[in-house]
């Protein structure tokens, strides 16, 4: 893992704390992975570049079915069973808080990170980071079910 790897304990601390916080359940974070394929492991992804000086990349919160009917259950108050309208904007919520926090963190270490809007896929999907750095890939698992981190950075300060 390259530059990636400093990256992973702040992402997964905030996604840990985000859902522990809104949902009262605690995540349990699997093992990072170098991920080979663009496929999304999940039903709904949410997608969102960051850009600093020194870094750029991007991370995906792929959301399973079952983990989707859970959060709108639990935050909302609401029953879903398909990936409907509030299947997505809860993916893409979820993405941009977790990515946000993120954000905070990596700024007390000296990054200062530009971040896009959440980019939103849903069915049958690949997720395209478009960047150079490997893809890393860490499953979540839920109470209800799991859902898939990916983080694909890569360092530009040296080529600048």
């Amino acid at each position: 893992m390259g530059v990636e790897s400093k990256f992973i304990p702040p992402v997964v601390d905030t996604l840990v704390n985000v859902f522990h916080t809104m949902m009262q359940i605690t995540p349990e974070v699997g093992e990072a992975n170098i991920k080979h394929d663009s496929a999304a492991r999940g039903a709904v992804t949410g997608l969102m570049t960051m850009q600093s000086d020194q870094v750029q990349g991007s991370l995906s919160l792929s959301f399973t079915e079952p983990v989707l009917f859970d959060m709108a259950k639990r935050m909302l108050h609401t029953e879903i069973n398909e990936v409907d309208e509030i299947a997505r904007d809860l993916a893409g919520e979820m993405t941009n808080i977790v990515v946000g926090g993120a954000k905070c963190v990596l700024e007390a270490q000296g990054y200062n990170f530009d971040m896009t809007l959440p980019q939103i896929f849903a069915g049958e999907h690949t997720i395209e980071h478009q960047f150079d750095g490997e893809t890393i890939l860490i499953p979540i698992s839920l109470e209800a079910g799991d859902l898939f981190l990916e983080l694909n950075f890569t360092d530009h300060s040296v080529t600048q």
